[in-house]
């Protein structure tokens, strides 16, 4: 069993569409910018699955009603949340959410009415309806869901304190399950409480007690106590477990201390000397002892029992582990009582809002890994919000949702759902590393070939006065050309999903390419000192595009924008004049001697042309440069954008600079 569908109206962010999210048998994970809704789905899910419990931690405020861009509340707020595959037994506990003919799958319906009382304050009214007949729900129900919520600002600290019901008390419930199992607790703390109660320095805090109780109350009450360790109970001896960090592979112990310990065991120095068991400190005065080590070598089992009851008595409370550790601790913890408590008529759901805070990335992947394990082994559902690419570039690309705020619309968009083949999600999977995963959380999203272009687009963009960070468009890079995955993830769609944001798609044409073109130009004719300038221009006047870019044009519709350079990104820059002396000093730092030859054929502004005058045209004068560049695009790149900064800030007023009309175009259209 697990919930396979939720839909949510008119609740926080989310507006009277509604959204619909297709969940995933195992994980979830839910992306978005700030403010998106994440967190709205997550608590939606949290009041569906626990609206009938006695004992909650979420409940609908008037202030969780939907405002909308006019300034209007709603009056209600609808939570349905479907399940499927239910076993027989859990048909037969959740029978009232069934439709009682298909006891595979079950729903509920929660609405929450807004309205005023007698005395004029707003009121919210809960009804909690089951199955497509609207059945009443029995509270007995929500008794076979376990559901555990890990909050985004967890105190991990004094979640993990001992207590009566905190975590670590539940998993001890969990786990001693009969009363044999909880006599034998019981019997070992009572056997405790004796042993403390006859030592003399507590009864000698027993007679002081009962001692000024006598003269307090003298012969008219006579009323005595008694010193103990814990009242004999379950549910004390439950709420005084604690964990504490243990370091079970290192001790660091003073020479002096392990001579003593060598001594009590019946071993000298000379028995482990050459076991490289221990490792001097720079004080000289102290040691470090690996454990691990110790188990290699027999005959050292009573030296590695001693050696760790020293570990344990240095054991690091939680108060002392960072942020980050005793969150991994909390998550542990938290798991472990969910892990214990499933039966089959039980369904299990762990919610996780950011499980990125203080980890960092190495420790993250391992917890992920940990999640994919307990929702393999324990059979738990998962759903996670999260803003960290990190996460998302481990995960199954189908487990991931996509969330966007659009005004008064949301929309959410899990990727099992796009129109993307099974190939093609293999194929976006593996590009996707942790800069390109950052395009979840982008308003709009420029996808470029390479690192040069990335660099320039940014510089060109501040150019001209429409910087990429202020409009939130996210530069991706690529790597390649295999645009298409990344396209059909944003292609409208009637019948898929797809997401709903401004995307545009900058690139080259490659013209002369394809391998049946006449006039494709080859490798040895792009080396400068083989090139014939003549043969280079009649080629690319004649030849076409590659096959690659007229694909790709076919997704320049709806919300994708589409637009490619002639040739290449260094051809086009190069065929604006104002551009040439910065693009000739960029390319003199690292080919001087082909920057002279390509200036001097360079006709100076204002100039006629006479007849003994070999200046060429603006387009031979661009195919010198791409050429010229050919071995050295990557520190062009970004020299040219070092410079191009230098122009924008007004460093540098000697030269002027002009961005392709296809690069405005692209950064316009995703703008507007």
């Amino acid at each position: 069993m697990y919930v396979e569908r939720i839909h949510v109206k008119n609740f926080r962010t989310i507006g009277s569409a509604g959204i619909t999210l297709n969940c995933n048998k195992g994980i979830n994970i839910i992306l978005g910018e700030n403010n998106s809704g994440k967190s709205a789905v997550i608590d939606a899910l949290r009041l569906g699955l626990s609206a009938g419990t006695y004992r909650k931690n979420v409940f609908i405020k008037t202030s969780d009603f939907h405002v909308n861009k006019y300034g209007e509340q709603a009056g209600i707020i609808k939570i349905d949340i479907f399940f499927n595959e239910l076993t027989e037994e859990q048909a037969a506990s959740f029978f009232m959410l069934t439709n009682g003919v298909d006891l595979k799958k079950a729903e509920i319906h929660i609405e929450y009415t807004l309205y005023m009382d007698k005395k004029g304050i707003p009121k919210v009214r809960e009804d909690i309806k089951g199955g497509t007949a609207l059945n009443n729900v029995p509270r007995e129900i929500y008794d076979n869901i376990n559901l555990l919520y890990l909050a985004a600002l967890r105190d991990a600290e004094g979640d993990l304190k001992p207590s009566r019901n905190g975590q670590i008390a539940n998993i001890l419930y969990s786990v001693a399950k009969t009363s044999d199992e909880r006599d034998k607790i019981i019997k070992t703390f009572q056997k405790a409480n004796e042993d403390v109660t006859s030592d003399s320095s507590v009864k000698s805090v027993e007679s002081i007690i009962n001692k000024n109780l006598f003269n307090i109350e003298k012969d008219e009450l006579q009323e005595k106590v008694q010193v103990s360790l814990v009242e004999p109970t379950f549910e004390s001896i439950a709420s005084l477990i604690r964990i504490d960090y243990v370091n079970s592979r290192l001790l660091r112990i003073s020479k002096k201390d392990m001579l003593a310990v060598l001594k009590e065991v019946g071993l000298t120095k000379e028995d482990i000397k050459n076991k490289k068991i221990a490792s001097p400190l720079p004080d000289k005065k102290h040691l470090e002892i690996y454990l691990d080590n110790i188990l290699k070598y027999e005959g050292l089992n009573k030296l590695y029992s001693k050696l760790l009851l020293l570990v344990k008595n240095q054991n690091i409370t939680i108060n002392q582990n960072g942020l980050g550790y005793n969150n991994i601790l909390h998550m542990a913890t938290s798991l472990g009582d969910l892990q214990e408590k499933p039966i089959d008529e039980e369904i299990s759901i762990l919610l996780v809002e950011e499980p990125e805070a203080h980890l960092h990335p190495q420790l993250l992947d391992l917890l992920f890994s940990f999640f994919k394990k307990a929702n393999k082994n324990s059979n738990i559902q998962l759903f996670i919000t999260s803003h960290s690419p990190t996460l998302v570039a481990k995960a199954d690309i189908n487990s991931v949702h996509i969330l966007n705020s659009k005004q008064d619309s949301n929309t959410i968009v899990s990727i099992k759902d796009t129109a993307l083949k099974d190939t093609e999600k293999l194929d976006l999977k593996r590009y996707l590393d942790v800069t390109k995963c950052q395009m979840f959380f982008a308003r709009r999203v420029l996808f470029v070939e390479g690192i040069s272009e990335a660099i320039l687009l940014n510089e060109f963009a501040n150019l001209i006065g429409k910087p990429l960070d202020k409009y939130s468009v996210e530069i991706v890079n690529i790597n390649g050309v295999a645009f298409e995955p990344f396209a059909k993830l944003f292609q409208k769609n009637k019948d898929k999903s797809y997401i709903n944001i401004p995307c545009a798609i900058v690139s080259d044409n490659d013209r002369c390419t394809n391998s049946d073109d006449l006039y494709r130009i080859t490798k040895t004719e792009k080396v400068y000192r083989n090139m014939n300038i003549e043969t280079l221009k009649n080629k690319l006047d004649k030849g076409s595009i590659s096959y690659r870019a007229q694909n790709l044009l076919t997704f320049n519709q709806d919300n994708i924008c589409v637009k490619l350079a002639e040739k290449t990104l260094e051809y086009e820059l190069a065929l604006i004049e104002e551009n040439i002396t910065l693009l000739l000093e960029v390319l003199g730092k690292e080919h001087p001697t082909i920057a002279k030859d390509i200036r001097d054929k360079v006709k100076p502004i204002d100039e006629d042309i006479q007849p003994e005058q070999k200046y060429e045209t603006m387009e031979m004068i661009a195919l010198r440069i791409w050429i010229a560049i050919q071995d050295c695009k990557g520190i062009f790149a970004q020299r040219l954008a070092n410079e191009i900064s230098k122009i924008t800030s007004g460093e540098r007023t000697d030269v002027k600079f002009k961005v392709p009309k296809y690069i405005n175009e692209a950064i316009d259209t995703i703008i507007k």
